[in-house]
């Protein structure tokens, strides 16, 4: 995988926050949102996410997909709605972290760009 798509919060020595895609043609999967926790709650993720978005945007990205344990409000809050697993297009389905990484358990998000 390419960090092409990856992007940081604060100095390069020490980032904290942290967010990436991995793109599929008009698709992406949102990857490793994380913000360091004396920081979370002040709008890093928010930024991060944003800028995300942006950049998946002007590559022609129409649908953003995402799988989390941890943070479905704060995705919900920012307009990523359920999604069934079935559902997910085949590039998305195809990786990593949709087919092994994440527990099927997860909620499984998207939104229209």
């Amino acid at each position: 995988m390419s960090l092409e798509h990856f992007f940081f919060a604060g100095p390069a020595e020490a980032p904290t926050g942290l967010v990436g895609l991995e793109m599929f043609g008009d698709v992406a999967l949102l990857r490793s949102l994380v913000v360091a926790e004396p920081l979370r709650g002040g709008g890093a993720g928010s930024a991060l996410l944003n800028h995300a978005e942006r950049h998946a945007r002007g590559r022609g990205v129409k649908v953003v997909y995402l799988l989390t344990t941890t943070a479905e409000q704060f995705f919900a809050q920012r307009g990523y709605g359920h999604a069934a697993r079935d559902s997910a297009p085949a590039a998305i389905h195809a990786t990593r972290e949709f087919s092994a990484l994440c527990p099927s358990s997860s909620a499984f998000m998207s939104r229209q760009l």
